[in-house]
């Protein structure tokens, strides 16, 4: 279970963590108010620790917020204050219980495992699986009364999938509810825990409990099919779910693999001017550089239609190029002629991998919308049959060949993750991820590098480059979809964390709420006004060209004092609070600051949009790539004290000035 502890003294946090550590807790820990509202909308917890006086935000505000955000968990508020008044104002914000300093940390750990047990107390505390037992209050687990001995994470997984039966957890969900913050691994340590939380449960009697869900995670078999029925998957051969799936994988690799036909014989016919060559006992440079390049492609391609073992051949003819012997050329002409007949049979679906269930995944299922992935590669098979593959996946694939062309590419369309072959002629890989690493923009955009090679020295330039992650060539199909579903999910993750909206470079909308409601209580501790603008923008954009949401953010930024407050809410509405601003200030902001510095630049085609027209009813703007834009406005305190009822103010028509052509 994870345990979120919000306290600014360290000497209690660092004696609590390790004590919550030794009882197979996660913990994350923070001592700031407002860092703590944005641990606990981002990641999961069981249970928040909260002491009063905080920096940032005090803990009876933000008790208050998470109750109003939905957080169902228990918190336990830490006071120094001893009052009746102290205790009935933490309770009303929402604290499930308190405790008053000075206090032991055995009371503070005792209290925190009561306020865990609460759920479970209409039924049986302990969780049950066929003849599998896990009793939380002691951390034991049982197979028909038989102790199992688990490691603190191999527990952890256990429990999490005994609470939560029906529920499917990607890699990134285990690392966030079974890892700190600071000490997520990479997904292949939640691989070797899975396996070895398998193996343990089969030796004690348990088969066949845990299952992967193909594209999605891991979740606990239904007890219906029975925990010792089957083979475990772990051990076992993959058996396809479903074999019209299997077939019809089959036949649409068949299919792309004749399309790319024509290309793949070019680049045979290149292996095997070398293979004649090399009968002569003769390679001429350019003959080699030629099959050399033939063989690296065909490396990289050809495990996407299924020629595994293709791609494997392909990598020791690469391999053997890169330092030919001219004694040994049967060797190279041996594994051209293994190639070649490989190549004249039908392909092997990649549809289904070790450990794998094949479950068929719904576009998007795993994030909620459509994700957009650039993939640059100097190979156009390899670009088609992304292209091919992940839409299915809900992954749209914009190609690139010419890495050049990627940042204005990102610029015009911003991804929510970035394909990266290393080796390219024009500009190699490590060299674009290098520069992209050093534009502030696309510092948090998620990297992963496609290679053929895997030795120490390459991987360490590629992570020292800024690159998130790397796909080893040759790819497979669940493995490169896995791969972007984590990376993407841990970056949106990431800038949850860091507040940031990808698209504009502003503030977010959960960053923007914390800024927001301080910037109102301010204001009512020291009777100031604050009026609140509601930016929505309709694009009226034609195919491939984008808003331009960071122009106008940059924009909006240049307008504003050191006391106001931006965020971008979404993908077409900004909030900003000006401090001290009055309506008529902020219209006289509009109709003539912005019109003038923020307009010119929401073009994509021309420095000017167009006639401005003021009006009694409001200002007008001859669009070129902007349908309409409106502003609406709202004043604290006259119009509203919270931030909600502000917001809704800003949205009745009389609030609203239309921009619109």
């Amino acid at each position: 279970m994870k345990i979120l502890v919000v306290d600014d003294d360290d000497l209690l946090v660092e004696q609590l963590t390790a004590d919550l550590l030794a009882q197979n807790y996660v913990v994350d820990t923070t001592s700031d108010g407002l860092l703590g509202w944005e641990y606990a909308t981002a990641t999961p917890y069981d249970l928040i620790v909260l002491d009063i006086n905080l920096p940032g935000l005090d803990g009876v505000s933000l008790c208050q917020r998470l109750r109003q955000g939905g957080y169902a968990g228990a918190i336990l508020l830490l006071t120094g204050r001893s009052s009746s008044d102290d205790k009935v104002m933490g309770l009303n914000a929402g604290a499930d219980d308190y405790l008053v300093k000075p206090y032991t940390l055995v009371e503070l750990t005792a209290r925190l495992r009561a306020l865990l047990r609460r759920p479970q107390l209409v039924s049986s505390p302990t969780l049950r699986y066929g003849s599998l037992e896990l009793d939380p209050n002691g951390s034991l687990v049982t197979v028909a009364d038989r102790p199992v001995e688990l490691s603190p994470k191999e527990y952890g997984l256990l429990e999490l999938f005994l609470r939560h039966p029906d529920r499917i957890f990607s890699n990134t969900l285990l690392l966030e509810r079974l890892w700190s913050v600071e000490d997520a691994p990479g997904e292949e340590t939640i691989r070797t825990h899975i396996k070895r939380l398998r193996r343990k449960l089969k030796q004690a009697g348990v088969d066949d409990m845990i299952e992967n869900v193909y594209g999605m995670g891991y979740r606990l078999r239904p007890e219906s099919v029975g925990p010792d029925v089957g083979p475990d998957v772990s051990d076992a051969a993959p058996t396809p779910a479903e074999p019209d799936r299997a077939a019809a994988a089959r036949e649409a690799a068949i299919a792309a693999f004749e399309r790319f036909r024509p290309t793949i014989d070019q680049r045979m016919a290149a292996l095997r001017d070398a293979a004649l060559a090399l009968k002569a006992n003769h390679l001429p440079t350019i003959v080699q550089t030629a099959a050399q390049g033939a063989a690296h492609k065909l490396a990289g391609s050809l495990g996407l239609f299924g020629y595994g073992a293709g791609s494997h051949l392909a990598r020791r003819l690469e391999d053997w190029l890169e330092q030919p012997d001219l004694a040994q050329g049967q060797t190279f002409n041996g594994l051209v002629d293994q190639l070649d007949a490989l190549l004249r049979s039908p392909p092997v679906a990649a549809s289904t991998e070790n450990n794998t269930a094949i479950v068929p995944l719904p576009p998007a299922a795993a994030l909620g919308d459509r994700i957009a992935v650039v993939a640059v590669d100097d190979d156009p098979i390899m670009l088609a049959q992304l292209q091919s593959l992940l839409p299915r996946w809900g992954v749209d694939v914009l190609g690139l060949q010419d890495p050049r062309q990627t940042l204005a590419t990102l610029e015009a369309s911003p991804p929510d993750l970035l394909l990266l072959d290393l080796d390219m002629p024009s500009l190699s890989g490590l060299d674009l991820c290098h520069q992209l690493r050093q534009i502030d923009r696309w510092q948090t955009l998620p990297i992963v590098c496609l290679t053929a090679c895997r030795d120490a020295a390459t991987l360490y330039h590629l992570y020292q480059a800024g690159a998130d992650d790397y796909l080893p060539k040759p790819m497979v199909e669940p493995e490169l979809v896995s791969r972007i579903f984590h990376r993407v999910e841990r970056g949106r993750l990431l800038q949850t964390l860091a507040g940031v909206d990808p698209h504009s470079g502003l503030a977010n909308r959960q960053k923007g709420t914390i800024e927001l409601k301080l910037l109102l209580a301010l204001a009512q501790r020291q009777g100031e006004i604050v009026t609140l603008l509601v930016i929505q923008i309709t694009p009226k954009n034609p195919p491939g060209e984008a808003t331009p949401i960071r122009s106008l953010g940059q924009s909006l930024t240049g307008l504003l004092g050191s006391g106001d407050v931006l965020a971008c809410w979404g993908p077409s509405e900004f909030i900003v609070g000006l401090w001290a601003t009055d309506r008529a200030a902020a219209q006289a902001l509009l109709g003539q600051t912005l019109k003038l510095q923020l307009m010119d630049k929401l073009s994509s085609s021309s420095d000017a949009l167009g006639t401005l027209d003021t009006t009694a009813n409001g200002t007008t703007v001859n669009a070129i790539n902007i349908d309409a834009i409106t502003v609406g406005t709202a004043t604290f305190p006259v119009d509203g004290q919270t931030l909600p009822l502000l917001y809704r103010q800003a949205q009745r028509p009389a609030a609203r000035l239309p921009l619109s052509p």
